[in-house]
């Protein structure tokens, strides 16, 4: 009789590892599909590790520090100061009635002095430290537009190498849709020759195709390596799978006056505003300068003391020594008269130089305003090109049926068929890319404007979903 046992616990074994087989799968599954990520995970991870934020943003920090450094100017200053001399001197007399002096006809001198003594200044008065403090203030905030213009740069860069990276990986896929339509196509023309119906150059212009495509891919591949290692050194970890466009949404027209953006730009570009407080540093600059030739008042208060250990420097009679005290306590006025033309010359070139950063300004308004038209325009345009494309995509669809099944008919080559495919590979690309470019000139425009924030990168993520 055969014991049931063994076989009852060997299928139960067996059971459980295909039950802990099935878990793992799906645990497997599961990390890998949560691996997926999307384009405010990767900002977040590039927040972190950016090098350029974090290079900006220590800038930023110690300009932050200024401030304290320009309020010092008016409180007051403490110096103290501390003093021991060992005197060993010794000296020849020549004259008798010196030596005569009972103090005085000493020839040796060793003996100690101390001294101390304690400075306190207090500015009352002082133009050039008043306008030093306000050129300050605009330095920080000319950093802190600096900084937010880092963070909006990111924002593009990030945007930029991610959509990249989707159009390198459309590239692919398409390239093996259209790899596997050809090979259909070769398998075709291949089944017709031996039937004698075609000429062998049908088989050869789809096998040439074909070698083309795969040449075509190796590229591609590379160029999409390229943009994985891009994504790397912005984040510092390398995408394991970045969500691709969801094809469902739709996009919508821009409506907005052009006029209205150009004044949102003027109004808001970092760029813009940063020359605008550069403008307001050079103004202070001049007012520094010309402070040199105002006169500045300070309290001042100062006690010192000294004590020599041995009297008379020279004296014949040692005695227990001296000392000495002083307090001053006093208003010092500084009036700068003539330094030779030097005062004026400066005052000159900080003039000369506020009129440069007025140039600059004035020219930067104008490409602002020129790029500002330029992604407007290119924006409306994405959005003419996505409905054209889209049309171009159905049309090419049915080329591409009517022209196979003329081929079948013997009344079109393989030639043709090649070329209907490729017209229609060509409009899927065409149009993945057009809306690619419709993202990314959104950006492009609200960074021209000066206006690009998170919220905005939230807004495009919404268009993003899983593949």
């Amino acid at each position: 009789m055969i014991d049931e046992k063994p076989l009852i616990k060997f299928k139960f074994l067996e059971l459980q590892r295909k039950f802990s087989f099935i878990l793992l799968f799906t645990l497997l599954f599961h990390h890998a599909f949560s691996e997926e990520t999307d384009l405010i995970e990767i900002y977040n991870k590039a927040v972190a590790h950016d090098a350029l934020l974090a290079s900006v943003e220590f800038e930023n920090q110690a300009t932050q520090e200024l401030i304290s450094q320009g309020r010092s100017l008016f409180f007051p200053s403490i110096t103290a100061n501390i003093g021991f001399d060992e005197k060993d001197n010794e000296r020849k007399i020549l004259t008798s009635e010196i030596s005569s002096n009972v103090l005085l006809s000493g020839d040796k001198a060793d003996f100690h002095s101390y001294d101390y003594g304690i400075t306190i200044k207090q500015p009352l008065f002082n133009y050039g430290a008043f306008q030093q403090y306000k050129k300050i203030l605009s330095q920080t905030s000319l950093s802190e537009k600096k900084l937010l213009l880092a963070q909006q740069d990111l924002m593009y860069r990030v945007s930029l190498v991610y959509f990249e990276t989707l159009m390198a990986r459309d590239e692919i896929d398409l390239l093996n849709a259209q790899k596997k339509s050809i090979s259909e196509q070769l398998l075709e023309a291949r089944a017709r020759y031996n039937a004698g119906l075609i000429s062998i150059t049908d088989v050869n212009e789809a096998q040439t195709k074909s070698s083309m495509i795969e040449a075509q891919k190796i590229a591609a591949i590379q160029k999409l390596k390229i943009k994985h290692r891009q994504i790397e050194s912005l984040t510092g970890e390398f995408p394991k799978k970045i969500k691709g466009i969801n094809t469902v949404i739709g996009f919508e027209e821009l409506k907005d006056i052009i006029d209205k953006w150009i004044s949102l730009a003027i109004e808001n570009n970092l760029e813009l505003r940063i020359k605008q407080d550069e403008i307001k540093i050079a103004e202070g600059e001049i007012k520094v300068r010309k402070s040199d030739r105002y006169p500045t008042i300070d309290a001042i208060a100062t006690r010192s003391r000294n004590w020599d250990k041995g009297g008379y420097p020279y004296g014949a009679i040692q005695n227990e020594g001296s000392r000495s005290f002083s307090d001053v306590l006093g208003v010092q006025i500084n009036i700068p008269i003539f330094s030779g033309g030097f005062a004026s010359s400066r005052v000159r070139e900080a003039q000369k130089l506020k009129l440069k950063t007025m140039e600059d300004a004035e020219y930067l308004k104008r490409q602002v305003e020129l790029k500002v038209r330029e992604n407007y325009l290119n924006l409306q345009a994405n959005y003419a090109e996505i409905e054209a494309y889209q049309q171009a995509l159905s049309s090419s669809k049915l080329q591409v049926e009517s022209t196979q099944l003329a081929f079948k008919e013997g009344l079109r080559n393989s030639v043709e068929v090649l070329v209907a495919q490729q017209v229609l590979f060509n409009a899927k690309r065409d149009l993945l890319k057009s809306r690619y470019n419709y993202l990314m000139n959104i950006i492009n425009l609200k960074l021209s404007v000066g206006i690009l924030a998170f919220e905005d990168l939230q807004e495009i993520n919404q268009y993003l979903s899983s593949q």
